[in-house]
């Protein structure tokens, strides 16, 4: 996504009892509240949040389980009435009951129960696409339709998952792979395929969740009941739009009927024109969800745009944890879990995963300063610093400019290389991601990353590059550092690049204060910084032990020492 976008497509966490419901939101004036399918996110609707800023304050809600927000709880397995309410929960906490509701494919179920059961919250209901068959769907269609999302330490599942998400865009069902099943329709574009996938791999085990709810629902059954004022349309090239007739047959008083041509300009307009229409709400809505700086995981709004962070503990002594690039702010939670007693801010660093990136190109101290304005936003003026791997080098840019704002810094896993060195790796460590129509980009990240705990550096494989450390090779951590780079493929580098173009040993990069870092003997990615470390005024350098409790009991005293 473009910075541009992202500066005028905001986004944020409503705090929905134990749940956070992720959003996206631009413009200001009428509210309208927008709704995806499955498996896709709010991701789908960035168009229509550009096309309607400009007249209306329009949300993109990620269903419970899709996107970034959590799910429902999988035991018994949601039905569509559970969905509903989660909708009416987080249109409440948003502050935007009345507002006009855009449901699009499964979602229109879960709107439809959401006004069916909270028959005062929704003013106008526009259900764009409804599956409305007479008979029950059969279990054995739903359990083959909804085919696991189970992922394995080689990688396979990139392979199987990105084969059914472009049999989904050419069969029905897509599990049918013959002439007869073909839809007629273009496959999508390899950015739009990209997007799918992501949504689809962001779900992971929860895309089938609404998806075989809706296709439960006996939706026919209860739309005579409908109160709310509702349109129903779709357009001539819908899989879905010959169940306008069947609408037809059993429409509600209040509900209407408008059938479109397979054009997207007239379509965009009949939306512009059911948007407008009054439903008896207030004027524009202010910027909601106060709970929000009260969320585990958050955005933080700086000059250059959002900082996403996960935040953990609690105390007076507060640590910001950086984590190893690519990759996110979810990748340490084990490790701020261990730290107990410690207040743990683990941002995602700028071009990764869901922080806005700097404006490029990007330096350490850029960096620097992007991170000591997130603590000034959260209102923390002495901290500690936690950096793994590559972000030690932007720690120690953060250290120069932050002074004795920073009590302690500890590296884990910061390599301390000579200029040539530097050059060389920065030029190879983050190389273009550029989407393939057969998944390749998926399955070749995949493997870069695994490489990393491997070898340093990861596209190295002579001996020499051969890593000591025991390496973390947990299947669903590495899918979720994937999903993380393939976030922002243009930029998951960034930081990794402005690392690399730091030398550690320059004077105005050294550290005054107590320093703690760890090293593992013969372990490339260790590097030349027990040597370092220990001409430091403060410097200190321990062997990493193996047990994650135990160097989280080293670092714990080490923080609690410095406070």
């Amino acid at each position: 996504m473009a910075g541009q976008d992202r500066r005028s497509i905001r986004r944020g966490y409503a705090v929905c009892g134990d749940r956070l419901v992720h959003y996206r939101r631009a413009g200001e004036g009428p509210p309208v509240v927008l709704l995806h399918d499955s498996p896709r996110s709010s991701v789908l609707h960035l168009p229509l949040l550009r096309e309607f800023s400009d007249e209306f304050s329009v949300y993109a809600l990620d269903t419970p389980g899709y996107g970034q927000s959590d799910p429902l709880p999988a035991d018994p397995a949601p039905a569509i009435d559970d969905f509903g309410d989660a909708l009416a929960g987080a249109i409440g906490t948003l502050g935007l009951s009345g507002a006009t509701v855009y449901a699009y494919h499964t979602s229109s179920k879960v709107a439809l129960s959401c006004a069916l059961r909270h028959t005062a919250l929704i003013g106008h209901l526009v259900i764009d696409g409804i599956s409305l068959p007479p008979e029950q769907v059969p279990e054995a269609f739903i359990s083959a339709y909804m085919s696991p999302f189970d992922i394995d330490a080689e990688g396979a599942y990139i392979g199987r998952q990105w084969t059914k998400i472009r049999d989904l865009h050419r069969f029905f069902p897509w599990f049918r792979r013959e002439v007869g099943a073909r839809i007629p329709m273009d496959e999508p574009s390899l950015e739009a395929m990209h997007a799918y996938a992501m949504d689809l791999f962001m779900a992971g085990p929860n895309y089938s969740s609404a998806y075989a709810a809706a296709m439960r629902y006996r939706a026919l059954e209860v739309l005579p009941h409908l109160e709310t004022p509702t349109t129903f349309m779709a357009r001539a090239n819908d899989v879905l739009y010959g169940y306008l007739d069947t609408v037809e047959r059993c429409l509600p008083p209040r509900a209407t009927v408008q059938r479109l041509p397979a054009d997207d300009a007239v379509w965009r307009e009949q939306l512009r024109a059911l948007f407008r229409q009054p439903v008896g709400r207030p004027g524009p809505v202010p910027a909601p969800v106060a709970s929000d700086r009260k969320a585990r995981r958050r955005y933080v709004g700086l000059d250059h745009g959002q900082v996403h962070l996960h935040e953990s503990g609690g105390g007076a002594a507060a640590v910001l944890l950086l984590h190893d690039p690519p990759g996110s702010g979810l990748d340490v939670q084990d490790l701020a879990a261990a730290l107990d007693g410690l207040r743990i801010v683990a941002p995602d660093l700028p071009g990764c995963a869901a922080s806005d990136p700097l404006p490029a190109p990007a330096a350490a101290d850029d960096f620097a300063h992007a991170l000591l304005a997130l603590m000034d936003a959260e209102g923390i003026h002495q901290f500690a610093i936690l950096a793994l791997g590559l972000s030690g080098p932007l720690a120690l840019a953060l250290v120069a400019a932050a002074g004795d704002r920073v009590t302690g810094l500890a590296l884990d896993g910061m390599p301390v290389l000579d200029a040539d060195s530097r050059g060389a790796i920065a030029g190879r460590y983050a190389p273009a991601i550029l989407p393939a129509r057969d998944g390749a980009h998926f399955l070749s990240t995949w493997h870069r990353l695994r490489d990393e705990q491997l070898q340093f550096p990861w596209f190295d494989g002579t001996q020499r590059a051969a890593r000591r450390a025991e390496p973390d090779l947990d299947a669903w951590r590495l899918h979720h550092r994937l999903l993380a780079t393939l976030m922002q493929p243009e930029r998951y580098g960034d930081a990794c690049r402005a690392a690399l173009s730091c030398d550690p040993t320059d004077p105005a990069m050294r550290p005054a204060g107590p320093v703690l870092a760890f090293e593992v003997d013969g372990d490339p990615r260790y590097q030349g910084v027990a040597k370092w470390c220990r001409g430091l005024p403060q410097g200190r350098c321990e062997p990493r032990p193996v047990a994650l409790s135990r160097t989280a009991r080293i670092l714990r005293d080490f923080f609690r020492s410095v406070a």
